[in-house]
This record gives C-alpha cells, sequence and structure tokens, in this order.
C-alpha cells in the first residue's frame, strides 16, 4: 500500500492509527471503470481518513455496512470546529463497498431541504476499498413521515419510516429522506412489505427495475405507518400472502379508525395500479400531483386538535415446534 501513514499487515490495513479490515480478496476487475468515475465524481467530497472520525456509538446497520455516530473536521483538525456526523462504513466485501459508493454518488447529485446531504467520503474508501462516507447528523433521530419529497424522476428504493430522520424533536422539525442504496443492495433480503406488486409478483427480484411509481407506493405504505403511529405493514405475513392482499380494496393495510377519511383515500390512491398513482414530480398545481394534495391536506390539518391512536401488531405465535398460541408482544411494548 503507497502513502503516506499507511502500512499493509495481513489481512488488515492501518492508517493513521486505526485498524480497518480490507474487502475479501473477491476480484476487483469488474469495478475498476466504475471505481474511476465514482472517484472523479465525488473529487470534491474526498478528504484524508484522519479527518472523519467514529465514535463506540453504534447507530445501526444496513443491507451495505454499518453506521455509527462520529464527527467531520476542517482541515486544521481543530476539535472547536468539528461537527456531528453519521458516518456508513460497508461491511468487507466487494458488492457492498460498490454499493456505498454508488449511494454516495446519488446523495451527491442532490440538493434539496427533505434530503439528508452528504458531508464527505474518505480518501480510504479507493485506496482500500473500504468505503467511509459522513453524513449531517439530524438530531431529532426519530422517524417520521416528510411532505415535500423531491420533484425528479429520481427513485429511491426504500422509502419507509426507517428511512426518514428528523431534524429537531418539536414540530418545527424538518424531515429528511435518507439512505439512498440501490435496491440490489439488498440482494435476497428485499423491503418485501414496503414494495408495490409489480416488484414483489416478479420471480426474479434480484434484477429488479425500481421507477418512481414504485417509490409512490413505498410513500403509500409509509403514509400508513405514520397514520398508525409506529405499525409493521403485513405483519408476519409470507409473500404469497402480501400478493394475495394486494387484491384487496385495503391492500391489506386496514384503516385505522382514527385515520381521517381524506387521507385515507390518499394513500390508496398512491397504492393503486401504476398509471393511476399520484406523482411527486412534473407541475405541482394539478389534481394528480401528489405535491398539490399533500398541500392540501396539510392546510385542513395544520391547525386541527385531530389525534391518531395507536395500531397495534398483535397475533398468535405459529411455531410449529410450540403451537403455543400466545400473543405476541406489539411493537409499542
Amino acid at each position: 500500500m503507497d502513502g503516506h501513514g499507511d502500512e499493509v499487515v495481513g489481512d488488515n490495513i492501518t492508517q493513521y492509527g486505526k485498524n480497518l479490515c480490507i474487502p475479501a480478496p473477491d476480484s476487483l476487475y469488474p469495478y475498476q471503470k466504475r471505481l474511476k468515475f465514482l472517484k472523479r465524481a465525488l473529487q470534491h467530497l474526498l478528504v484524508d481518513d484522519i479527518f472523519i472520525e467514529l465514535t463506540d456509538n453504534k447507530l445501526g446497520q444496513g443491507a451495505v455496512g454499518f453506521v455509527f455516530k462520529g464527527y467531520v473536521y476542517p482541515r486544521t483538525r481543530s476539535k472547536l470546529q468539528r461537527v456531528f456526523a453519521a458516518v456508513k462504513m460497508s461491511y468487507p466485501m466487494p458488492q457492498k463497498s460498490i454499493g456505498l459508493l454508488e449511494e454516495a454518488y446519488r446523495m451527491s447529485k442532490l440538493d434539496h431541504p427533505n434530503i439528508v446531504k452528504l458531508i464527505a467520503v474518505s480518501k480510504l474508501s479507493f485506496q482500500a476499498f473500504r468505503p467511509m462516507i459522513a453524513i449531517e447528523w439530524l438530531p431529532g433521530e426519530k422517524r417520521k413521515t416528510s411532505f415535500d419529497l423531491p420533484g425528479n424522476e429520481v427513485s429511491h428504493g426504500d422509502v419507509a419510516a426507517r428511512n426518514v430522520l428528523l431534524t429537531e424533536t418539536n414540530l418545527r422539525c424538518t424531515a429528511k429522506l435518507g439512505d439512498f442504496g440501490l435496491p440490489n443492495d439488498f440482494g435476497p433480503h428485499l423491503p418485501i412489505p414496503w414494495l408495490p406488486p409489480e416488484i414483489v409478483s416478479r420471480l426474479d427480484r434480484t434484477r429488479i427495475i425500481h421507477r418512481p411509481e414504485s417509490d409512490v407506493w413505498m410513500f403509500g405504505v409509509l403514509g400508513w405507518e405514520c397514520v398508525t403511529l409506529g405499525a409493521e405493514p403485513h405483519y408476519q405475513r409470507t409473500v404469497d400472502e402480501i400478493q394475495q392482499c394486494f387484491t384487496w380494496p385495503d391492500r391489506g393495510l386496514r384503516q385505522p379508525p382514527t385515520c381521517p377519511l381524506d387521507v385515507w383515500n390518499f394513500l390508496l390512491d398512491c397504492m393503486s395500479e401504476q398509471h393511476r398513482r399520484p406523482r411527486f414530480a412534473g407541475p405541482t398545481e394539478i389534481v394528480s400531483s401528489a405535491i398539490y394534495r399533500l398541500r392540501i391536506l396539510q392546510q385542513v390539518y395544520a391547525k386541527n386538535t385531530h389525534t391518531l391512536d395507536i395500531y397495534y401488531n398483535t397475533t398468535n405465535c405459529t411455531c410449529q415446534q410450540h403451537r403455543c398460541n400466545i400473543p405476541l408482544p406489539s411493537f409499542a411494548k
């Protein structure tokens, strides 16, 4: 390994006192051309590894890697000027590493108040092919829906409550959409309960084409998560059962008793046939625009005192070994 402060020891790389496991020795040849393009595209965000600091506070992990709380330093390495960041590091596998770099590239092309911003990319991402990116830190942490998605044809692929962050913990918060990994990064572990029928019904889900219309369906499921105050869609249903639910009027997601009818109708329109779903792209002053309808709902309920009740995920154990038939704990407990 060339470069000041770098030393290769076995399968580990030591840089600036940090020990990181390098990717498994799979062939990197298929990724070389794409890596050169990504390095050029992310050049303005590349920083030395020393300017990104990880803490022991692990926030979670996803399809392509781990997320830690950390800091990004200015060029002066002054602790007085460091800023909080959520630092994502890929698993030591080439496919996951390229997936995180692709996510960073997609985020770098977007500039929108409701999208999490990319702050920096470690140079180690290309030197050791172990990507580490820093995105803005949102202190709100809790997930909630956004009422202003970008009005272009960018497809997200995983619109769900778990990927929407709040900037604050009060009513003045702004919701921001994060996690722009490609749907292929999920591998066989796709978020089936959130996906539309045109994807779930495919025999080969490893080669899906995710379109903006699919995001609209997922936005409808996200809305259902919000009006139920956090219930899990299609709780404990199999893929076959979920496909059967697509033929039901409510798509298998029951309307909560406290959900207003006009809100519910909008969510059902989002979960309709592809050509009937409202669009986030295009003109925003027509009835077929999702933004137009959301603004109307926002005006209606901005000063409304209507409250929602928790919709509990409850079922009975279906364990074939024990057949215990006892209620499973709900998400609220």
